[in-house]
């Protein structure tokens, strides 16, 4: 173990990771604390497992659909266990791809636990119990956050379960209640329905995808309900208990009743893993729970600094890769950091959705002269191909500047799609160069402009 180092970092995640690969191209030694598999939770039990899964589900809706083009498919059938186990695969390919970045730049990476101390220093217990300490001039916590879950809800890994368990159960339930309709209760509610089963959301505000800007959380809520997926919102669970093999959930508010299920997954957001890397003893200062940072991302005790989901909202892996990134530029090159503001957002179910900036609800509340456009898929020549009308792209910009304040998008491949407005941002284009630029025709890209355009009273094809 080399115990001259320049940097410790704790996580191995998203933020970690990259922090140790920029480091490590600054000529500096770095050694990464991770007792779990590199990549953090998005590569083993996130973003790169549950999009394989989505891929699998979005393949069956098209193969059902496969009439409208003239094709022919009968006895669809698929092994569950091997839905799974593929997108258990990828995760693996993903982890094992960041482990051998760190063997070719010469990044140390400690399989222990880590916590740092009141003396500034690691201590390391690894898996056989032992224990070790190890100290350096400069320390980044990245270890992420974690599901959270109801305290009157056992989790069981079984009947009742997180997103983590739903990765690797090779169980199907015929009837699933999922609690939390954000991100990851949409993207699961999708998944299970394609997989055949019987899906209900409960969801606690007034739409699904809260935050979201409503235009699109609206869209989406009525694509579920003629998928079949059933969505309660504006409804909390008061009470759940099993009996032999089914779960009864008592709900309340605008839907007070008692249901029953097979199974139930908890999506109700996530929370930072303080208590994993602090020391009984020793504190940093925390806002809303979690570790507060100044503009160079050093906490309330010289010499520590944080990144990713552990400092709090996006809570994105894209933007943790950054703030990882911009860390050790501030620690090493004195930089002082951009923080990431306007950072795009993607759900993967079917019709994707995928926003970044303001949402028309905060505009207005900002009391910002704005003007606004909706371009539909169905006005696109490659969505209408494709056979993939649904959905539309919206544009907010300012009146009479053009500025671009967010963009929103629900359909295909809006994930795809969502980059453009975030790097015109980021160049700060307006919506007349959105234009400007010449977008290949026949392709979905071309809703760019088109939305443009409208947004400035000029367009062509509406």
């Amino acid at each position: 173990m080399n115990n001259t180092l320049d940097l410790i970092i704790i996580g191995g995640g998203p933020a970690g990771y990259v922090a140790a690969l920029r480091a490590s191209q600054l000529g500096k030694k770095v050694a990464v604390v991770e007792a779990d598999k590199l990549g953090g939770v998005c590569s083993n039990w996130g973003c790169i497992p549950s999009k394989t899964l989505l891929k699998t589900a979005e393949f069956i809706e098209k193969c059902r659909k496969a009439d409208a083009f003239g094709l022919e498919i009968s006895g669809l059938k698929f092994d569950y266990s091997k839905v799974i186990a593929r997108s258990r695969q990828s995760a693996n390919r993903m982890s094992s791809g960041v482990e051998y970045l760190f063997k070719s730049r010469g990044i140390q990476w400690i399989k222990a636990k880590g916590k740092i101390n009141k003396d500034k220093k690691i201590r390391m217990t690894f898996p056989d119990g032992k224990t070790e300490e190890l100290s350096a001039p400069y320390i980044l916590l990245s270890t992420g956050c974690k599901a959270k879950t109801l305290p009157f809800i056992k989790v069981d890994g079984k009947m009742i379960f997180t997103s983590r368990e739903a990765l690797e159960t090779t169980r199907l339930p015929k009837k699933i209640i999922i609690v939390g309709g954000g991100a990851i209760g949409v993207e699961f509610a999708y998944f299970y329905k394609c997989m055949g089963s019987e899906v209900i959301i409960v969801e606690m505000a007034s739409e699904i995808l809260p935050g979201t800007d409503s235009e699109i959380s609206k869209a989406l809520q009525k694509s579920f309900s003629k998928k079949g997926i059933t969505t309660y919102c504006s409804t909390v669970v008061e009470k759940c208990w099993n009996i032999k093999e089914k779960i009864h959930v008592r709900l309340k508010g605008a839907v007070n009743e008692t249901i029953e299920s097979e199974a139930m997954l908890l999506a109700i957001g996530v929370s930072a893993h303080l208590a994993d890397v602090l020391e009984p003893g020793f504190e940093l200062r925390t806002q809303n729970g979690f570790i507060a940072v100044d503009e160079k991302y050093q906490t309330s005790v010289d010499g520590i600094f944080a990144a990713g989901d552990i400092i709090g909202p996006p809570l994105l892996a894209h933007a943790a890769f950054r703030e990882g990134w911009e860390a050790i530029d501030c620690i090493f090159l004195g930089k002082t950091s951009t923080r990431p503001h306007f950072v795009p957002s993607c759900v993967y179910c079917q019709p994707q959705v995928a926003t970044v900036g303001m949402t028309e609800e905060e505009v207005k509340k900002a009391s910002i002269p704005y003007k606004v456009a909706k371009y539909p898929y169905s006005a696109n020549g490659k969505a209408v191909a494709s056979g993939e009308i649904e959905g539309f792209v919206k544009l907010l910009i300012s009146d009479p500047e053009g500025e671009i304040l967010g963009a929103h998008i629900i359909g295909e491949d809006a994930s795809e799609l969502i980059g453009e407005f975030s790097l015109a941002k980021t160049l700060e284009s307006t919506a007349e160069e959105l234009f400007l630029a010449i977008h290949p025709h026949p392709t979905l890209s071309e809703m760019v402009g088109e939305v443009a355009l409208l947004a400035e009273g000029k367009g062509l094809h509406l």
